[in-house]
């Protein structure tokens, strides 16, 4: 019996070369089936009745009709890169290398469990940290000093953790607006601030805080346009990779800081709500707020050629440390393109995130129609890729490309029945947002015109908020049902962070304010020999201020004329020299 073959089989075999079997030759063919053969002997047909010719006639035109059909849906599906995005989804085996997670999230091992916040502050703001910006700042303040005429005073570590824990109470406080001496001086504010410093002596270390050496920064900047920052920008990033142990699934994504001031790499967005920024593209966990790596936009470094394919590059940096991790890396149209998803799957690192209109790699068959029905949606797989095509409304879709999801899993209960690859995107991908919303609730940024400070002032509000997330990991009781938990959590890392300082002040100056001494009090610092102090002062004479001297010296003496009992300065009296014998 003669084999039977659709229009569709016989064009796929012909464009295979193949022949079509079943009509071996024309010996096979008996009289019966010859279209000029009549039974009555005769070469009439019989009227009314359709002839094999016409029958044949009709099959070839139906068979040219679907021919142009299966043209236009496969012209349909490819793309101008000419890659064809099939319609039915690839066999399932068994779970594929890049679907395999090899880590477990969490405090990488080897760390010791912290005890306190400042513990876990202290793995993000190490020690080499600390140093390498206290050498700098005392080398300006030296030379700022030297300049006026006048002595700096070295800035100490525990000096400069108390400048930062000031700092990071003012963010807690939401008082980043607050001039700093209406911090220090109004009794309506925290009486941690004068309890730590002077006014003064805060200012001084804000003005002249630097992190690197000036006179060498020249050099650097013929091949960094982020020469005055690099340095600790980099120590810092070392920290936040070794600390933690991502998720299955981390993020890649930008962090809009704003800054109005002069800087080579200054980024000018009309659209958004600072319009001046600079720009640091992150990575972060997408299911918890924890920044992994990051790297700040500076353009064209001086003697590059223009970059190409920025977004591409930028996730191959970030995330070349996850290689053979089994995970999945969630992005913005900004960074997905299917070469970028090719190259990730040699790294077992698969991807899923939406793509712009404009692409060559979307076919036509995806892109946006009115004619697509709302909460319709395409498929189209080719090899490890699955592209997506969702219509949120009318005239509009919304395209995804992912390497993890290779079926066409819809949700048909909900109302908008979203695929599940539109499910997990929404879920994930909103890691850096949300570090970017909570580092700004308690931000310690202040208004400043050197764009070293504003990245400065980040990094602080980064490194805390990656170690609250990483003492609540090994903490999970800490401030558990409590919906300020990070707020305390910043209060208690500021206390510990000034109380070192506060005590040396209270011991190593016999002679505060009275108003100093009662803030220590009311923070928790007091002295063991201050109630034998005050009553030893009790029967001194109470210091006055010069009677000679003008009254805008305001010069306070203890010392008194021994004939009219007024105050004067030693300027205005003289001693009595009397020998041994005449005392006697």
């Amino acid at each position: 019996m003669a084999a039977r073959y659709t229009s569709e089989m016989v064009l796929q075999m012909l464009d295979d070369g193949e022949a079509v079997t079943g009509l071996d030759s024309e010996s096979e063919i008996s009289d019966d089936e010859d279209p000029d053969y009549c039974p009555g002997g005769s070469g009439s047909r019989p009227p009314g009745n359709p002839t094999e010719q016409d029958q044949s006639d009709s099959e070839d035109s139906s068979s040219v009709s679907s021919e142009e059909e299966s043209v236009q849906i496969m012209s349909n599906r490819m793309s101008q890169k000419g890659s064809y995005w099939s319609e039915l989804p690839p066999t399932q085996g068994r779970t594929q290398s890049h679907n395999i997670l090899r880590s477990r999230s969490g405090p990488a091992q080897g760390l010791s469990t912290t005890v306190s916040p400042k513990d876990a502050w202290e793995l993000f703001i190490t020690d080499d940290i600390i140093q390498e910006v206290m050498k700098c700042t005392n080398l300006e303040g030296r030379r700022v000093a030297t300049a006026r005429g006048k002595e700096w005073k070295n800035v100490t570590k525990d000096e400069f953790m108390a400048f930062i824990g000031l700092t990071l109470l003012a963010g807690s406080e939401k008082n980043w607006d607050v001039s700093v001496r209406e911090l220090f001086g109004s009794p309506l504010h925290n009486p941690m601030y004068k309890a730590t410093m002077a006014v003064g002596r805060f200012e001084d270390i804000r003005h002249t805080l630097r992190f690197d050496d000036k006179r060498t920064r020249a050099f650097r900047l013929e091949t960094d346009h982020m020469a005055a920052f690099r340095y600790v920008w980099d120590l810092f990033l070392v920290n936040c990779r070794q600390r933690f142990i991502p998720s299955d699934c981390v993020i890649v994504d930008e962090q809009l800081v704003p800054f109005r001031g002069r800087c080579k790499f200054l980024q000018y967005m009309p659209s958004k709500p600072a319009n001046y920024d600079l720009k640091i593209f992150w990575v972060c966990d997408a299911r918890i707020p924890y920044a992994i790596d990051g790297i700040v936009y500076t353009g064209r470094q001086p003697g590059e050629e223009v970059q190409k394919n920025l977004g591409e590059n930028i996730v191959q940096q970030l995330c070349s440390r996850f290689r053979n991790t089994g995970g999945t890396i969630t992005m913005d149209n900004f960074f997905t393109s299917v070469p970028l998803a090719q190259h990730l799957l040699e790294k077992d690192l698969t991807i899923v995130g939406t793509l712009r209109q404009n692409k060559p790699y979307i076919p036509p068959l995806m892109k946006p129609s009115k004619s697509r029905e709302v909460h319709s949606t395409e498929f189209g797989f080719n090899d490890s890729l699955t592209m997506v095509s969702y219509v949120r409304k009318k005239g509009k879709a919304v395209v995804l490309l992912s390497t993890m999801h290779h079926d066409k899993v819809v949700d048909e209960n909900s109302r908008k029945k979203k695929t599940e690859v539109i499910t997990f995107y929404n879920k994930t991908k909103g890691g850096v947002d949300t570090t970017d919303q909570m580092v700004g609730t308690y931000t310690c940024k202040r208004q400043t015109q050197r764009w070293p400070i504003v990245l400065w002032h980040n990094i602080i509000d980064i490194a805390t908020l990656n170690a609250y997330t990483f003492f609540t990991a090994q903490h999970p009781e800490f401030k558990s049902g409590i919906t300020n938990a990070r707020r305390l959590f910043l209060k208690e890392l500021s206390k510990e962070l000034v109380t070192p300082h506060m005590r040396s002040r209270l011991e190593g100056c016999p002679q505060l304010q009275t108003l100093i001494i009662e803030a220590m009090e009311r923070c928790g610092v007091t002295k063991a020999t201050t109630q034998p102090q005050e009553r030893s002062r009790q029967g001194q004479p109470k210091r006055k201020r010069c009677q000679i001297c003008p009254s805008n010296k305001d010069r306070k003496v203890n010392n008194r004329c021994g004939k009219c009992n007024v105050p004067v300065c030693n300027d205005h009296s003289q001693k009595q020299v009397v020998c041994l014998n005449c005392i006697q």
